[in-house]
């Protein structure tokens, strides 16, 4: 192989690569997005004078008994609002029953059956996460915060504070 020695790392940007370019023949024109129906069918009223601001976000979620169905919806509403970072949604999102395979695998190690629309207390499931996250990966920290994170937010979503907007 032979190098030409005059040819240089810069001359990539400075010498004619063969082609120059065209300039197009057509118009740029500019298309404006349709705009949204002044009313949608899935419009929530707006809570009424001293309702908790939650209740627009989260009708009708009791997370002390909710699915695992429901829990994967909700984690994916909270994810949308700003309120779970997304570590925290795949954390709370994740939920076994919900995979077909569900009986085959951990199923057939637990003798459980998948029933991803029984009703659970998602609050103590996690309060009990936490416990054995503090137990067992004491040294993982992050984990442990995200842990207490989704604890708070459905400790949250349980009982809202009232504020009047």
């Amino acid at each position: 192989m032979k190098i030409e020695p005059s040819f240089g790392a810069l001359d990539l940007f400075t010498r004619p690569t063969g082609r120059d370019l065209v300039p197009t023949s057509r118009e740029l024109v500019s298309v404006e997005a349709p705009k949204p129906p002044a009313t949608s069918e899935r419009a929530q009223p707006r809570p009424t004078e001293g309702e908790p601001l939650a209740a627009e976000l989260l009708p009708d979620v009791d997370v002390r008994r909710m699915s695992p169905r429901e829990a994967a919806e909700l984690s994916m509403d909270l994810y949308i609002a700003g309120v779970l970072p997304y570590d925290e949604h795949a954390m709370l999102a994740f939920q076994p029953e919900l995979h077909p395979d569900f009986e085959a695998t951990v199923g057939a190690l637990t003798g459980q059956k998948a029933e991803p629309d029984r009703p659970r207390d998602f609050v103590a499931l996690w309060e009990e996460r936490l416990d054995f996250e503090h137990k067992y990966n004491a040294k993982d920290t992050k984990l442990i915060e995200r842990t207490r994170h989704i604890v708070t937010v459905l400790r949250q979503i349980e009982s809202p504070t009232n504020v009047v907007i």
